[in-house]
């Protein structure tokens, strides 16, 4: 098995389009992958080398164009994820188990392989801006207390797992991923590479759902991107 948290030298990756589907890197995602091109896609990534075993969830954008659904114009930042689990079906359809590994950056479209789309991409690395004292530590105490109380006595599982993660770049991408959050916030987080910042975001967002109201955000978070 490749180390999950080295991630593999990519510059063209498959894209798989999948509408209200956001894959953040530290999340897991189940899929079913049943029509014919995704077939021969995921097909086609399992030939490769097991560290290669990626390809990229995209997120059609919405459009009121039909001619465009069969190529739908794509969020330009995908979550790039690796096969980890899978199970090729009878009929050839896949169940199969995605990885986040990171954040990418879309580029040129190339032309179609077997069916499926695939674009040139660039790994969007995460950014932590040097903060004084235990700032970082504090904003993930704060992001887990919310997130609990956000789920009160349900999700068990979920909740074990923020109880037990303290890395703030990995808990603000796994309450982002998991939690029902509102699409567009979670296109915002997908976006941004800076990790104090969409930690801020993630307790605003919080603090809005749980109607508590909202601390003031620290200037030095109010740039998004760096």
């Amino acid at each position: 098995m490749p180390d999950p948290g080295k991630l593999p030298d990519i510059s063209v990756i498959p894209v798989f389009p999948l509408a209200g589907v956001t894959l953040f890197p530290h999340t897991h995602l189940p899929l079913h992958v049943f029509e014919q091109r995704y077939r021969a896609l995921v097909e086609d990534t399992l030939r490769k080398v097991e560290s290669q075993h990626c390809f990229a969830m995209g997120i059609p954008l919405p459009t009121e164009d039909s001619a465009s659904q069969e190529r739908p114009t794509l969020f330009p930042f995908v979550g790039v994820g690796r096969i980890i689990e899978f199970s090729r079906l009878p009929d050839g359809r896949f169940m199969l188990v995605l990885q986040g590994l990171g954040r990418a950056s879309l580029g040129q479209e190339f032309e179609m392989v077997n069916g499926y789309r695939v674009f040139e991409a660039r790994w969007q690395p995460d950014l932590m801006p040097k903060m004084p004292g235990n700032w970082a530590s504090e904003l993930a105490t704060e992001l887990k207390t919310l997130a609990l109380a956000l789920l009160r006595d349900q999700a068990e599982k979920f909740r074990l797992l923020l109880t037990d993660e303290d890395d703030l770049s990995r808990l603000t991408d796994i309450i982002s991923g998991y939690l029902p959050l509102p699409p567009e916030f979670k296109l915002e987080q997908l976006a941004n590479p800076n990790v104090m910042y969409r930690a801020a975001r993630a307790i605003s967002q919080l603090e809005a759902m749980l109607s508590l109201p909202p601390k003031p955000v620290r200037p030095d978070l109010e740039a998004p991107r760096n």
